[in-house]
């Protein structure tokens, strides 16, 4: 069996790819973390990475939309459009 050959993109230089986006207000996402979008009403999105384009200065979220608790389609979105999803609190025991 032949081997195969790994595909470089001629313009892999011109993008600068994270796992992980700092926040303005200095809360850090992880790449698979669950966040909602300002603006995509009832929807979740499973963060994958932060893109930026080294000579625009554009830049872009990657993620995948959950649709019934599975993925369903790739979307971007600006990073200012990111809303995370609190964190789920631990329940008090009460003393009886």
């Amino acid at each position: 069996m032949a081997k195969r050959k790994e595909v470089v993109s001629p313009n892999a230089h011109l993008y600068q790819r994270e796992s992980s986006y700092t926040m303005p207000d200095g809360r850090v996402i992880e790449g698979g973390e669950t966040i909602k979008i300002h603006g995509e009403w009832g929807s979740k999105f499973k963060f994958k990475e932060y893109v930026a384009r080294t000579d625009s200065g554009i830049e872009w979220i990657d993620c995948f939309q959950i649709i019934g608790g599975q993925l369903a389609g790739w979307r971007s979105f600006r990073p200012d459009r990111i809303k995370p999803m609190p964190k789920k609190r631990r329940k008090n025991k009460k003393a009886v």
